[in-house]
């Protein structure tokens, strides 16, 4: 999936490395938390559980998926636009 640009706000990056399923999620949660409504942040996660986890539970909270690349390195990017 490509990156599109959000609409409005600001973009903050967020390098998870890697953070698995026990703790990604509160971490997801507070990054969200700490930006506005309309802001984005790219999260950058090498845990090959987050490419299906972390888009889903985005999308589970009520946030847009921006973009899910995979760099060459095996990371994943993700950008999410808070919504709510």
């Amino acid at each position: 999936m490509a990156v599109e640009k959000a609409r409005t706000g600001r973009w903050t990056k967020f390098d998870a490395g890697w953070m698995g399923c026990d703790v990604l999620p509160m971490t997801f949660r507070r990054q969200i938390q700490a930006i506005d409504v309309g802001d984005v942040v790219e999260f950058t996660v090498f845990d090959p559980s987050a490419k299906s986890d972390l888009p889903s539970l985005a999308r589970m909270m009520g946030h847009r998926i921006l973009g899910c690349v995979e760099r060459e390195d095996g990371a994943l990017i993700v950008s999410v636009e808070r919504a709510r």
